[in-house]
Protein backbone atom coordinates (compact mmCIF):
# COMPACT_ATOMS: atom_id res chain seq x y z
CA UNK A 1 0.00 0.00 0.00
CA UNK A 2 1.59 3.72 -1.11
CA UNK A 3 1.60 6.04 1.71
CA UNK A 4 0.91 9.43 -0.13
CA UNK A 5 2.14 12.45 1.83
CA UNK A 6 2.06 16.44 0.70
CA UNK A 7 3.80 18.66 2.74
CA UNK A 8 4.56 22.48 2.40
CA UNK A 9 7.98 24.42 3.30
CA UNK A 10 9.39 27.50 3.16
CA UNK A 11 12.94 27.04 1.55
CA UNK A 12 14.80 27.98 4.85
CA UNK A 13 12.94 24.98 6.25
CA UNK A 14 14.62 22.36 3.95
CA UNK A 15 17.33 20.21 4.81
CA UNK A 16 20.05 19.90 1.76
CA UNK A 17 19.15 16.38 1.63
CA UNK A 18 15.77 17.36 0.24
CA UNK A 19 17.41 20.12 -1.71
CA UNK A 20 18.99 17.59 -3.28
CA UNK A 21 16.02 15.41 -4.11
CA UNK A 22 14.57 18.38 -5.67
CA UNK A 23 17.29 19.11 -7.74
CA UNK A 24 17.65 15.64 -9.16
CA UNK A 25 14.05 15.49 -10.13
CA UNK A 26 14.19 18.96 -11.52
CA UNK A 27 17.44 17.64 -13.31
CA UNK A 28 15.26 14.55 -14.68
CA UNK A 29 12.99 17.17 -16.76
CA UNK A 30 15.13 19.89 -17.48
CA UNK A 31 18.75 18.09 -17.81
CA UNK A 32 21.49 20.36 -16.49
CA UNK A 33 23.69 19.33 -14.06
CA UNK A 34 23.48 18.60 -10.62
CA UNK A 35 25.60 20.97 -9.26
CA UNK A 36 23.62 23.22 -11.87
CA UNK A 37 20.37 22.66 -10.73
CA UNK A 38 22.15 23.21 -6.81
CA UNK A 39 23.01 26.60 -7.93
CA UNK A 40 19.81 27.43 -9.65
CA UNK A 41 17.62 26.53 -6.67
CA UNK A 42 20.08 28.39 -4.07
CA UNK A 43 19.83 31.87 -6.74
CA UNK A 44 15.63 31.16 -7.36
CA UNK A 45 14.35 29.78 -4.54
CA UNK A 46 13.85 32.88 -1.55
CA UNK A 47 14.22 31.63 1.69
CA UNK A 48 10.15 32.06 2.30
CA UNK A 49 9.14 30.69 -0.60
CA UNK A 50 6.53 27.73 -0.52
CA UNK A 51 8.15 24.01 -1.29
CA UNK A 52 5.52 21.63 -1.87
CA UNK A 53 6.83 18.01 -2.00
CA UNK A 54 4.42 15.03 -2.72
CA UNK A 55 6.02 11.40 -1.48
CA UNK A 56 5.69 8.53 -1.64
CA UNK A 57 6.47 6.12 0.78
CA UNK A 58 9.13 8.45 1.69
CA UNK A 59 10.12 9.19 -1.80
CA UNK A 60 9.62 12.50 -3.41
CA UNK A 61 7.57 11.55 -6.40
CA UNK A 62 6.13 14.73 -7.04
CA UNK A 63 7.35 19.06 -6.49
CA UNK A 64 6.21 22.58 -7.04
CA UNK A 65 7.65 26.00 -6.04
CA UNK A 66 5.27 28.69 -5.22
CA UNK A 67 7.66 31.36 -5.53
CA UNK A 68 6.75 34.68 -3.38
CA UNK A 69 6.75 37.34 -5.73
CA UNK A 70 5.61 41.13 -6.80
CA UNK A 71 3.58 42.70 -9.63
CA UNK A 72 2.34 45.81 -10.89
CA UNK A 73 -1.37 45.42 -11.82
CA UNK A 74 -2.02 48.97 -13.39
CA UNK A 75 0.58 50.43 -11.74
CA UNK A 76 -0.08 49.14 -7.98
CA UNK A 77 2.02 46.89 -6.67
CA UNK A 78 0.90 43.70 -5.61
CA UNK A 79 2.11 40.47 -4.32
CA UNK A 80 1.54 36.72 -5.83
CA UNK A 81 2.32 33.41 -6.11
CA UNK A 82 4.72 32.34 -9.20
CA UNK A 83 3.44 28.52 -9.89
CA UNK A 84 7.10 26.96 -10.87
CA UNK A 85 8.34 23.77 -11.34
CA UNK A 86 5.16 21.39 -11.42
CA UNK A 87 6.27 18.12 -11.53
CA UNK A 88 5.50 14.31 -11.30
CA UNK A 89 8.35 11.77 -11.54
CA UNK A 90 7.79 9.99 -15.14
CA UNK A 91 7.07 6.27 -13.07
CA UNK A 92 4.46 7.85 -10.85
CA UNK A 93 2.44 9.84 -13.83
CA UNK A 94 -1.48 8.80 -15.02
CA UNK A 95 -1.71 7.55 -11.35
CA UNK A 96 -3.64 10.88 -10.51
CA UNK A 97 -0.60 12.43 -8.46
CA UNK A 98 -1.27 15.65 -10.46
CA UNK A 99 -4.58 16.25 -9.73
CA UNK A 100 -3.30 15.75 -5.84
CA UNK A 101 -0.45 18.48 -6.15
CA UNK A 102 -2.59 21.24 -7.83
CA UNK A 103 -4.94 20.64 -5.36
CA UNK A 104 -3.07 21.01 -2.54
CA UNK A 105 -1.36 24.00 -4.29
CA UNK A 106 -4.92 25.43 -4.72
CA UNK A 107 -5.20 25.30 -1.19
CA UNK A 108 -2.52 27.06 -0.34
CA UNK A 109 -2.84 29.60 -2.72
CA UNK A 110 -6.35 30.13 -1.17
CA UNK A 111 -4.35 30.19 2.39
CA UNK A 112 -2.55 33.16 0.85
CA UNK A 113 -5.35 35.53 -0.25
CA UNK A 114 -3.03 36.04 -3.13
CA UNK A 115 -3.26 34.81 -6.80
CA UNK A 116 -0.98 32.88 -8.14
CA UNK A 117 0.07 32.89 -12.18
CA UNK A 118 1.90 30.51 -14.42
CA UNK A 119 3.29 29.88 -17.24
CA UNK A 120 2.80 26.86 -19.55
CA UNK A 121 2.24 25.34 -22.98
CA UNK A 122 -0.65 25.24 -25.07
CA UNK A 123 -1.08 21.43 -24.19
CA UNK A 124 -1.08 21.61 -20.91
CA UNK A 125 -3.86 24.47 -20.42
CA UNK A 126 -6.61 21.72 -20.19
CA UNK A 127 -5.19 20.52 -17.08
CA UNK A 128 -5.15 23.62 -14.96
CA UNK A 129 -8.70 24.44 -15.81
CA UNK A 130 -9.88 21.32 -14.74
CA UNK A 131 -8.52 22.72 -11.60
CA UNK A 132 -9.52 26.40 -11.85
CA UNK A 133 -7.11 27.73 -12.90
CA UNK A 134 -8.21 31.01 -16.16
CA UNK A 135 -5.95 31.75 -18.98
CA UNK A 136 -4.74 35.35 -19.18
CA UNK A 137 -5.38 36.77 -22.66
CA UNK A 138 -1.65 37.42 -24.01
CA UNK A 139 -2.10 41.05 -24.26
CA UNK A 140 -3.10 41.22 -20.27
CA UNK A 141 0.37 39.96 -18.81
CA UNK A 142 3.97 40.44 -19.38
CA UNK A 143 6.94 39.08 -17.44
CA UNK A 144 9.47 41.77 -16.77
CA UNK A 145 12.80 40.27 -15.83
CA UNK A 146 12.39 36.70 -17.23
CA UNK A 147 13.31 34.98 -20.68
CA UNK A 148 11.87 31.15 -21.15
CA UNK A 149 14.46 29.43 -22.95
CA UNK A 150 11.93 26.26 -23.39
CA UNK A 151 9.36 28.42 -25.39
CA UNK A 152 10.34 28.70 -29.05
CA UNK A 153 9.31 32.08 -29.12
CA UNK A 154 7.63 34.22 -26.42
CA UNK A 155 4.20 34.46 -28.10
CA UNK A 156 3.74 30.67 -27.53
CA UNK A 157 4.03 31.45 -23.51
CA UNK A 158 0.41 31.13 -22.08
CA UNK A 159 -0.15 32.61 -18.88
CA UNK A 160 -3.15 31.45 -16.32
CA UNK A 161 -3.91 32.09 -13.05
CA UNK A 162 -6.09 30.98 -9.99
CA UNK A 163 -7.83 33.41 -7.80
CA UNK A 164 -7.42 36.22 -9.33
CA UNK A 165 -10.86 38.35 -9.38
CA UNK A 166 -13.01 37.26 -11.91
CA UNK A 167 -13.98 40.42 -13.98
CA UNK A 168 -10.11 41.81 -13.82
CA UNK A 169 -9.69 44.09 -16.88
CA UNK A 170 -6.19 45.22 -15.61
CA UNK A 171 -2.58 44.03 -16.76
CA UNK A 172 -0.32 42.58 -15.05
CA UNK A 173 3.44 43.20 -15.68
CA UNK A 174 5.28 39.89 -13.49
CA UNK A 175 8.51 39.72 -11.91
CA UNK A 176 9.92 36.48 -11.39
CA UNK A 177 13.09 37.13 -9.95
Amino acid sequence: MRKIILISKSTKSLSQKEIILICKLKNSFWRWTISKQISWFKNTAHKNDINILLLINKELAGYTLLRRRKAYQNRKLIKYLYLDSFLVKKKYRGKKLGKKLILFNNKVINRSKKHSFLTCEKKTIPFYREFNWKTLARNKFKIMDHKHRWFSKSSSIRGMTYNLKKKNKDRFFYYFN
